[in-house]
């Protein structure tokens, strides 16, 4: 068994950047996802939306209607470099109650599994983005996630350890960020797939913040194929400490075809 040459580059790229770069930020809200082990095949093109919606803001912020009324939405386009291995690019926006759409972010990744699903007794992958945030005080931000599948009868778990780092601007000194995502899916048939997501964000490794200070959403959801390639997701997400948005509605829809 052989790592293709696509995922040897993706660990070498995400290697360098992790241990030769110079805080990340949040949990990032624009990406509610917990990525599976399968990418999308050889010359396979996805595209995708996520949009998410806060109907609560924090509970640290005590501004009248803080955070609530914040719409947020990434749309993402992704190619299959290999059977194993995929790229793609995501461009965010983010509108306030009684405001307009702005671009607020543009991102790049590389993701790839390794092995065949089954051979090793945890299926596994890795992703490597780099975000390049406008109008804001840091230019340019890592992110290395890892890739964790493993499958029980109709269930399937997955989890994503992720490190985060700001490589160019004011908080390039901070150190690395740990937040993580993690799904439990029931596979009830081929087209409904409940789910039960959580994302966290404990803060630097070196100084994990509070326990009201991390954030922690737990979100329900349910995965839709409806098919000729078309998915879509729904999920509620609900905060689970001060420093996380109370109450978030999410919603996904993907296309794949080659």
């Amino acid at each position: 068994m052989r790592f293709n040459r696509c995922a040897v580059t993706g660990c070498v790229f995400g290697g360098i950047v992790l241990f030769t770069s110079v805080s990340a930020h949040a949990l990032n809200y624009f990406e509610l996802e917990v990525y599976p082990y399968n990418t999308a095949a050889r010359d396979e093109v996805e595209v995708e939306n996520r949009t998410t919606y806060s109907r609560r803001g924090t509970k640290e912020d005590e501004t009248p209607g803080a955070n609530k009324g914040l719409t947020r939405s990434s749309f993402e386009a992704v190619y299959g470099v290999t059977d194993k291995s995929e790229v793609a690019a995501y461009v965010d926006y983010a509108r306030p109650r009684d405001g307009e759409f702005d671009r607020v972010a543009n991102r790049v990744r590389y993701r790839t599994r390794f092995y065949e699903k089954g051979e090793l007794p945890v299926d596994l992958g890795l992703y490597a983005e780099m975000e390049f945030p406008r109008k804001a005080d840091n230019d340019a931000e890592f992110e290395l996630r890892g890739i964790l599948e493993k499958d029980f009868d109709k269930w399937t778990l997955d989890f994503n350890p992720m490190f985060e780092k700001v490589v160019r601007g004011v908080e390039a000194g901070a150190g690395w960020e740990f937040q993580y995502a993690a799904s439990l899916i029931y596979r009830m048939n081929e087209r409904w797939h409940p789910r039960l997501d959580l994302f966290g964000d404990f803060g630097l490794i070196r100084d994990f913040e509070s326990k009201d200070q991390q954030k922690q959403l737990l979100s329900p959801a349910v995965d839709i194929k409806f098919g000729h390639g078309l998915y879509a997701g729904l999920g509620v997400g609900y905060g689970l400490t001060k420093a996380t948005e109370q109450q978030v509605v999410r919603a996904r829809i993907e296309w794949e075809f080659y």
